[in-house]
Formats: structure tokens, C-alpha cells, sequence
């Protein structure tokens, strides 16, 4: 399934992933439960967590994975 990225380095992008995280670019996005009318169809939201994102430092840590 797609899902729509909010926020970070690829705000906007869609991606294919599900669950309750993905990854783009070494970067965790979580799940947010909203719903976005995307392509004729209802894309899940994933947000940014900037403490878990390599390219600025982040993402070493266990809460991470």
C-alpha cells in the first residue's frame, strides 16, 4: 500500500510501506491514523521523527528500530 510522508526531508513523498512505521532515506516516519484523499483513494499519514533520522544526527538509539 502507499502511504503519504508528512514533514522531514520527504514531506509529500509517497511510499509503499505500512504498519505502524516506515523508512525513507534513513529517516522513521510513524504512523498518525489520519486519512488524506490521495489518488482517488484514502492514504494513511506518516509523520517525521527528527530524533530518528540519521542524516541529522539521529537514529542510533533503540527507540529508533
Amino acid at each position: 500500500m502507499e502511504v503519504l510522508l508528512r514533514d522531514g526531508p520527504h514531506d509529500g513523498r509517497t511510499v509503499t510501506g505500512g504498519g505502524e512505521t516506515v523508512t525513507a532515506g534513513g529517516c522513521l516516519y510513524e504512523r498518525t491514523g489520519e486519512r488524506v484523499p490521495r489518488r482517488g483513494r484514502g492514504m494513511l499519514v506518516f509523520v517525521h521523527r527528527p530524533d530518528c533520522c540519521e542524516p541529522h544526527g539521529g537514529g542510533t538509539e533503540d527507540r529508533c528500530e
